[in-house]
């Protein structure tokens, strides 16, 4: 069997379960995800996807390989300022136009469907070539000749916190280095999501389990590097949320929260913090009438009874069981999407709780409060943020009863005087309601927002 490459940032991304230093890892195998330097390819890398599966009639690639070109106002917001007979999806760009120097920029973690061809013995495959970045991706499956499909994580590199950490998460990872011929560094160098090389520098992330408002419930958390349970001043600590239909190991795996805490803590770009992720999606059924039901998602009652569990049980678990601080002042809620409706209804009802407060993509701008006195919320420090692609950035609910928009959480915080992100503008990055964006987000909230 040939050698080839895997990404050890899917086999490897929690900070317990590394192997080695490398970025990546050495297998024998022919099967599989393969990730092989290519002097003719113009990225200079080229992905072999290949899934063993002779009883399927088809089998697709999904993934996040589509890109749009950077300030298209045809894509700003999901398209929101074009006319109802186009779409952001007419100016997106597929994987095999990628080009360098044409200023592209990733959209969509799931937003291309790639089919694979079956060779004679029952291997189906496809190859791209991709530039710099860390992609989700799953298998498409049918059996039926096309007529339905299950999607699936890539058996030969299941997401490890699964296998480790007892999570749910359905699509797979792979990590694509930078090349010079892709040009950008800066944006293409997405190293910063990999682990450090620096094995004593790494954080530790483990799962545990608390009695929830409704039964047991299940949490991840991260200690950082040297993290000391007797150390004389507790550690800060920020409580983290997924998005809709996450859970608690969403921020870790798909958006390595971990990884980029490590560096950013080595670098002295953040002091050492605590991070508390939890799985609010456990409590989706309480406000659904069916699986289809998306109505809890602009449901008060649904966050606030969220919150309830985070305030009355998640916290005092975590207060009591680790070297963490009670105090406000030195507490954090942020979240994206859902995770972010989540953060806005707890500014909005419990202003005092914590200290600051992260919304990344979306708000529940839909609640806030009619007063003449908003004295109340000026004591936190807001921050807002939002992929430029991104349709909660604006979208069809801005200025109405159910606005959920970032922009909308924006101009009511402008019109109470309140002050967000250090008395700067609110922060947009590239990307869209996806995992390319949310990573950018995180680290330049710990970088410059986070206990400044």
């Amino acid at each position: 069997m040939k050698k080839r490459l895997i990404a050890a940032a899917a086999t490897a991304m929690l900070a317990v379960n590394l192997i080695g230093t490398s970025v990546y890892a050495e297998v024998d195998s022919n099967e599989g995800l393969e990730i092989k330097e290519n002097s003719e390819s113009v990225t200079g890398y080229t992905i072999n996807f290949t899934y063993t599966d002779p009883e399927a009639t088809d089998v697709n690639l999904l993934g996040g390989f589509q890109f749009y070109e950077t300030g298209d106002i045809n894509v700003y917001a999901n398209g929101f300022v074009l006319p109802a007979n186009d779409s952001q999806a007419n100016h997106l760009i597929g994987p095999n136009e990628w080009m360098p120097g044409a200023g592209l920029r990733h959209l969509n973690d799931t937003g291309s469907t790639i089919p694979m061809e079956k060779d004679e013995n029952g291997v189906w495959k496809t190859s791209l070539n991709l530039p710099g970045g860390c992609y989700l991706y799953q298998y498409s499956v049918s059996y039926d000749g096309g007529e339905t499909f299950e999607s699936i994580a890539d058996p030969e590199n299941i997401p490890v916190c699964n296998t480790q950490l007892g999570a749910s998460q359905t699509r797979s990872q792979f990590f694509v280095p930078y090349d010079e011929k892709q040009g950008e560094e800066e944006y293409y160098d997405w190293g910063w999501v990999t682990p450090i090389e620096d094995e004593a520098q790494r954080g530790e992330i483990s799962t545990f389990t608390y009695d929830g408002l409704d039964g047991e419930q299940r949490g991840e958390i991260y200690l950082p590097a040297n993290y000391d349970k007797d150390r004389e001043t507790p550690y800060k600590v920020l409580y983290l949320s997924h998005g809709g239909g996450g859970d608690e190991a969403d921020w870790f795996y798909q958006g390595n929260a971990g990884n980029i805490l490590d560096r950013l803590i080595a670098e002295g770009a953040s002091e050492e913090f605590v991070t508390v992720c939890m799985n609010n999606t456990v409590y989706v059924d309480k406000f659904s009438a069916d699986e289809n039901d998306k109505s809890y998602s602009s449901n008060n009652d649904y966050f606030l009874y969220c919150y309830d569990n985070i305030k009355d049980y998640l916290i005092p678990y975590v207060e009591e069981n680790y070297n963490v601080s009670s105090e406000a002042s030195e507490k954090a809620f942020a979240g994206l999407s859902n995770g972010a409706k989540l953060t806005d209804q707890i500014f909005i009802n419990d202003p005092s709780a914590f200290g600051y407060y992260g919304l990344f993509s979306g708000s529940s701008a839909w609640a806030w409060p009619e007063l003449e006195d908003y004295s109340q919320y000026t004591n936190a420090n807001i921050y807002l943020a939002a992929g430029w692609a991104d349709q909660l950035m604006m979208q069809n609910t801005y200025h109405t009863d159910g606005d959920k928009t970032l922009m909308g959480a924006k101009e009511q915080l402008d019109a109470a005087g309140i002050m967000y992100n250090n008395g700067e503008r609110y922060v947009t990055v590239e990307g869209a309601h996806d995992w390319f964006t949310w990573p950018q987000i995180f680290r330049d909230y710990v970088s410059n927002t986070l206990w400044k």
